[in-house]
């Protein structure tokens, strides 16, 4: 049984990073079919509950982020909806992430090398099969590509994620992985561009420059190294271009100058005017929010139609005041923590990599966008934080019954 529910678990990895950017919400829909399949074996005894180290704190920070937002949805209640059931409905995205919790058990039962090495190699075959569809949207149909996500704002943070993964690939002895992982990142990066979600286009770009600074610099000579930061700045020049994006360069270097008089793009004065209102909501009520269920009808009040506030810091103080922002950034950044704290073994490298592009893409995309509060969102960050606590928790599998 153990052995069957290992190539099950390596399957599911597969699936989900292989088809996050091109099947949209299938890591939801895998995640929540892994929990139940997880809360079954459980009740019958054919896996045990492993609760030490990586799987203790990222139970936790999952805990913890849960409580803050049912407290401040209790505080908040009854102020919007006429209906209770309507309003009681706005808790259903809180039972994915409780949902990840026996995933992790059943994940246990997967060695860490076989897990970490396998998200990497996922997402760079997930980034390249993606590309034709993406190429298609945006060239013969003239939209924003939007791969199998039905939103270009989403696919393009799943494709940031997939090409920063992707570079883990470069620490693999055997040349064809790194060859692999070289496609996958500039496969995932040309995606962004193609999506025109400018806030995500410096993503891939910093985590290569992490990925050569602390874990190549050793391998790799002054002038390779120089080479690839042409290779890929001109790459990223002939992206920024092509997709319109130097316009909002200009738009930044405006602001950051001070000039209060500069003509902006819509999208940029639309969310000046979002976060100054939000920020002024805030003020309100610092302490208690307005609760996650209210947030859209304050949107509304702002004159927009909106679901968030198009910055997922903004949005956590908005719905739960400062402990909102608090246990957002502790769930957001428990993976790298639990990756830092790790045994220092031949793991400690992939993983850390892992959680930094994990955290890298979801802490930088929340500048523009959401954070949590999205399925595809949601599942890909637990799906990656699992494989994390999971991988750093050593022996796990030593805790499983019913091994052979």
């Amino acid at each position: 049984m153990k052995r069957t529910m290992n190539e099950n678990n390596l399957v599911a990895i597969y699936l989900v990073f292989g088809l996050a950017a091109l099947g949209g919400s299938v890591v939801t829909i895998l995640l929540a079919a892994s929990a139940v399949w997880a809360i079954l074996y459980l009740s019958f005894g054919k896996i045990a509950c492993v609760w030490r180290d990586g799987t203790r704190l990222f139970t936790l920070a999952i805990l913890v982020y849960v409580l803050v937002n049912l407290v401040f949805f209790g505080l908040n209640f009854g102020q919007t909806f006429t209906s209770p059931l309507l309003e009681i409905k706005k808790l259903a995205p809180q039972i994915l992430f409780l949902g990840a919790i026996p995933v992790m058990m059943r994940l246990s039962l997967s060695s860490a090398e076989s897990l970490l090495r396998s998200v990497p190699r996922a997402a760079a075959v997930g980034a390249i099969l993606v590309l034709p569809l993406a190429a298609y949207q945006a060239f013969a149909l003239g939209e924003r590509a939007e791969g199998g996500s039905g939103n270009a704002i989403p696919f393009a943070l799943t494709c940031a994620f997939l090409s920063v993964a992707s570079l883990i690939t470069l620490l693999e002895e055997d040349r064809r992985l790194r060859l692999l992982g070289i496609c996958g990142f500039f496969s995932g990066y040309l995606c962004i561009f193609l999506s025109q979600t400018k806030g995500l286009m410096p993503i891939p770009l910093i985590g290569l420059a992490l990925v050569l600074a602390q874990h190549l610099r050793h391998k790799l000579r002054l002038g390779q190294v120089l080479a690839i930061g042409l290779a890929v700045c001109a790459f990223v020049a002939i992206g920024i271009y092509a997709s319109g994006s130097h316009h909002r360069l200009k738009e930044i270097a405006v602001l950051t100058g001070g000039a209060s008089d500069a003509a902006l793009s819509q999208s940029t004065t639309v969310r000046l005017d979002l976060w100054d209102k939000a920020l002024t909501a805030f003020a309100q009520k610092p302490v208690t929010g307005h609760g996650l269920q209210n947030r859209r009808a304050l949107i509304q009040e702002f004159g927009y139609g909106y679901s968030h506030l198009h910055n997922g810091y903004i949005t956590a103080l908005v719905d739960n005041g400062v402990i909102g922002l608090l246990a957002l950034g502790l769930l957001m950044f428990a993976p790298l923590f639990i990756a830092l704290r790790a045994p220092k073994d031949a793991l400690h490298a992939p993983r850390l990599l892992l959680a930094l592009a994990l955290v890298l893409t979801y802490a930088f995309g929340g500048l523009t966008n959401l954070i949590f509060g999205h399925d595809i969102y949601d599942a890909l960050f637990l799906w990656v934080g699992l494989v994390i606590a999971v991988s750093a928790t050593p022996k796990a599998s030593d805790d499983v019954e019913g091994s052979a």
